[in-house]
């Protein structure tokens, strides 16, 4: 495959792991393990600018793909990012239509008029996205879209609870918009989600290294206090 979005589009499922941080010999563990796609986390991790071009050389080595979070959706951010070899680009915060062609503006100029190497991934994570989803559902200035239940439960004044039953009714109300436009999607997933969400259409799932860690971890607790 030549492209990011060419992987997500042909395959079933693709995990996308967020490494945690700037340790290349984790990235080094999730290729043996098997991982396709590293989720490069500049905005919620602590890796600095200086990292993206060893993580994204390493795992270009074993012929993993690489998807990066800016903290911004600021042209300058983005573009400093999408300088550094990355396969995908992650824009947090993204709510209308016009920020959407914004990005797309951005890779037409970091891919000197081709930014189908490049793809664009805007995070749905506001109320003012989920109100204005039909729109830019419909609207071909990205490749692909990342739902963000946390940042909405904030935003919907649920204080990042997942509970709260009105989020997931706007969380399906996305879904339901994504899947009548034919837009490849993700979401933040776990092997017990795994097969509702695909049912649903995801094509990527994000989870943490932490994560993967913790649920490998308990197979090999014991009972001992």
């Amino acid at each position: 495959m030549n492209s990011l979005f060419e992987h997500l589009s042909s395959h079933d499922l693709t995990w996308a792991i967020n490494v945690g941080g700037p340790s290349l010999d984790a990235v080094d563990m999730l290729a043996a393990a098997g991982a396709k796609c590293l989720f490069i986390d500049c905005e919620r991790t602590a890796i600095g600018i200086e990292s993206i071009g060893p993580i994204v050389r390493s795992a270009k080595s074993y012929g993993m793909f690489t998807m990066l979070r800016s903290e911004s959706k600021q042209p300058e951010i983005l573009i400093r990012y999408l300088d550094r070899g990355i396969d995908g680009i992650v824009v947090p915060h993204t709510d209308t239509v016009e920020e959407l062609e914004q990005i797309a503006q951005i890779l037409d100029y970091v891919s000197k008029g081709q930014p189908e190497k490049l793809m664009s991934i805007a995070q749905i994570e506001s109320q003012t996205a989920v109100d204005n989803i039909v729109a830019m559902s419909a609207s071909k200035a990205v490749d692909s879209f990342l739902i963000g239940p946390n940042d909405l439960s904030h935003s919907m004044g649920f204080k990042g609870s997942l509970e709260a039953v009105p989020l997931w009714q706007a969380i399906d109300g996305v879904i339901q918009e994504l899947q009548k436009n034919q837009r490849l999607w993700g979401i933040p997933g776990l092997p017990s989600s795994q097969d509702k969400l695909t049912t649903q259409g995801a094509q990527f799932l994000y989870c943490t290294l932490g994560q993967i860690i913790q649920a490998g971890f308990k197979t090999f607790k014991t009972s001992t206090s």
